[in-house]
């Protein structure tokens, strides 16, 4: 088992949503279940949606390829920091991967070194529900949301919120890989 990608970057939520997906990606075909409140994903065949609790804070990603399922020994050394939740699901991938949107509003990318086919995705979030309720009391606490102070404030909250995500191959015993859905959602 070896990690072949380590990505760490910023994205800023759409509406509270990020959504990871590979080229060619048809958001229209099989779309994603909507976010029942609090879920943290939701899946399509060729995408995942993300959920964050708020949708102003841009959050932490980790995009992480691995040449198979990562066993419980890849949350060894300093970033071992137990995960809040947790999320799995599998989807399709035409050999490239796109998250979300930086911070200057474009879609960040990786080639993927295991071509295309079924990916099993783990999904990790930490600090949703703390940055979600700081962010709330911002708003309670400042009356002029557009303020230099309140920005000020908000920006204390960047990255704070974050998720991991885990790409490994999915069996390839066949060229139709079947989608499954989100195994385990929390909220």
């Amino acid at each position: 088992m070896q990690r072949l990608t380590r990505i760490r970057f910023l994205v800023f939520p759409d509406n509270g949503l990020f959504r990871v997906h590979g080229l060619g990606a048809r958001f229209d075909r099989g779309a994603a279940p909507g976010l029942a409140g609090g879920s943290l994903l939701a899946c399509g065949p060729e995408h995942l949606e993300l959920s964050t609790l708020q949708g102003r804070i841009e959050v932490s990603v980790v995009l992480e390829e691995w040449d198979q399922l990562p066993g419980p020994d890849a949350d060894t050394g300093p970033e071992a920091v137990p995960w809040e939740e947790a999320g799995t699901a599998t989807v399709f991938l035409r050999g490239y991967v796109s998250v979300g949107t930086d911070t200057s509003g474009r879609t960040l990318g990786v080639r993927l070194a295991g071509g295309t086919g079924g990916y099993h995705v783990e999904v990790r979030a930490r600090r949703r529900h703390a940055v979600a309720a700081r962010y709330d009391h911002l708003l309670q606490h400042y009356r002029d949301h557009g303020s230099a102070e309140f920005r000020r404030a908000a920006e204390s909250l960047r990255g704070q919120e974050e998720f991991l995500l885990r790409l490994s191959p999915a069996g390839r015993t066949s060229g139709n890989d079947p989608v499954r859905y989100p195994t385990v959602v929390s909220g």
